[in-house]
């Protein structure tokens, strides 16, 4: 091409050289220039087109194959990864890796915030992979380590340099953030071969294990499908449950120490069968947390207790109900918007209701501990600690937080005559407590000595079997209508 321009600039010199009067042919001449200039032009803008195109068409297969987020390989390049390793006869592990709270993370902070996390976080685990392991992003806040080999040693070593890459928190927006994940792993032996389906519902399930569990890492095995069969019955009865009112709220009274006088009760969580039997919420309260359904539970008791209250402020109108939270009740609004309803529309005053925060789940984020309890107390209710003494920080949470109540762990009550060490603690809780302007409950209260020994002690309010055990809410409402008998079992102390 660039010799036919030649050409054609030397026979129009010549033509002009010439001073030829055929105009005809210089103007052809001139016409044939500048259709080979065009021509050039587009060879030159199709070269760069192709170019664009052959950019475009590598980008789209490189989406294809890989997170849009994070950059890390997708779960179609899982899957190919897995059946080569099958193809080729080769022992290797899956680890399924699940953030802990991340959903409950997004929702309190935001889901752009929630991506930079994703983002660095990916980078930290591409870090700590070990030669010939892979990583890839399935989705959400899950992440699967293919494993180059099946021992634990192998799998192990691959967790051990997740948790060590971990060890320092991420720095995201100037704020540090600590990040904890749930790891289950399935073992492919190429002498008993399995499907890719079945490795990554073996992970799944001991990933739940490990949640459930509160460990980093549980590797597969025939038990956890047994009890992951079960959990899986459970958790489909707990949804159908929830939704279809089975569940319910029994209460159990407090009363005061010195007058026996009922002060409040505590609502405490139960699920009725059709054989008469009733589920505790410690068979199911775990696994709803570990499933993220904590929080519906938690709304649930919440309705409940509004919707029984004038009911029992009938019965009683100083009466208190004490309620649980859970530590992801901290995260997210709902908790906050449901009450600020209940508040609005309620026939009741929220000074009825105090909310009971375990020492664990405030001291897992203080600032957010802080945060919530100050909300709730700008909207009338009370707070109190639970499970106070069974910690290392109960006592500076008296001083960092604004709190009207401890309730001592009933694990102190139970031996707090015959348990030197725990009669001391039960002492110095009730002790500073008082100094700090608190009230005192102890739960667990089951023996005519506790009694005498805690009511020496200045105790303010006992809870447990010696006064009543907890009730459905027409008997509650009957015993504090005649709870004369307990200020007579009182009285001789």
């Amino acid at each position: 091409m660039v010799f036919f321009v030649i050409g054609y600039v030397a026979f129009a010199t010549y033509l002009l050289d010439k001073n030829v009067d055929n105009m005809l042919d210089l103007g052809v001449s001139l016409i044939l220039f500048f259709g080979a200039v065009f021509v050039i032009i587009i060879i030159n803008m199709s070269k760069d087109s192709l170019v664009e195109l052959s950019q475009v068409v590598e980008k789209e297969r490189f989406n294809a194959h890989h997170d849009f987020l994070t950059q890390l390989e997708n779960r179609q390049q899982c899957m190919a990864k897995i059946s080569a390793l099958q193809n080729s006869n080769t022992d290797f592990s899956v680890m399924l890796i699940d953030l802990n709270n991340f959903k409950q993370m997004n929702d309190a902070i935001g889901h752009l915030f929630g991506d930079k996390i994703l983002i660095h976080l990916a980078e930290r685990f591409s870090r700590a992979l070990l030669p010939h392991n892979s990583l890839y992003r399935m989705g959400g806040d899950e992440f699967i380590i293919v494993i180059n080999g099946n021992r634990e040693s192998d799998i192990y070593g691959q967790n051990n340099a997740l948790l060590s890459e971990l060890h320092t928190p991420l720095v995201v927006d100037e704020l540090s953030v600590d990040i904890h994940y749930s790891a289950g792993t399935s073992i492919y032996n190429c002498e008993e071969p399995k499907d890719a389906i079945d490795l990554l519902k073996q992970a799944d399930i001991a990933m739940y294990s490990a949640k459930r569990t509160k460990q980093s890492l549980v590797i597969f095995d025939e038990y956890l499908h047994q009890d992951s069969d079960e959990e899986f019955h459970l958790i489909s009865r707990l949804k159908t449950a929830l939704n279809g009112g089975e569940l319910t709220v029994y209460y159990q009274p407090i009363v005061c120490a010195q007058s026996g006088e009922i002060h409040g009760a505590e609502a405490l969580l139960r699920w009725p069968q059709k054989d008469g039997s009733v589920i505790m919420p410690e068979s199911f309260i775990g696994i709803a947390e570990n499933n993220n359904m904590i929080r519906q539970v938690s709304l649930f008791v919440i309705n409940r207790v509004f919707q029984d209250l004038p009911r029992l402020l009938l019965a009683d109108p100083c009466l208190i109900v004490h309620v649980n939270l859970s530590s992801q009740d901290f995260l997210g609004k709902d908790l906050i918007r449901l009450l600020a309803s209940h508040v609005n529309n309620a026939q009741v005053d929220a000074r009825h209701v105090m909310f009971e925060l375990t020492e664990s789940m405030m001291m897992t984020d203080l600032a957010q501990a802080h945060d919530l309890v100050e909300t709730l107390i700008e909207m009338g209710f009370a707070v109190s600690i639970d499970d106070f003494g069974t910690g290392f920080s109960s006592f500076s949470l008296l001083k960092e937080l604004s709190i009207a109540q401890i309730k001592i762990d009933r694990s102190f009550i139970d031996e707090c005559i015959s348990n030197e060490k725990d009669r001391v603690i039960v002492e110095t809780a009730v002790f500073l407590a008082k100094r700090l302007g608190c009230s005192v409950v102890a739960e667990g209260v089951d023996s005519d000595g506790v009694i005498e020994y805690l009511n020496s002690l200045n105790c303010d309010y006992f809870q447990g079997f010696k006064i009543s055990e907890a009730l459905p809410l027409t008997a509650c409402i009957n015993w504090i209508e005649s709870s004369g008998m307990v200020k007579t079992v009182l009285r001789k102390y």
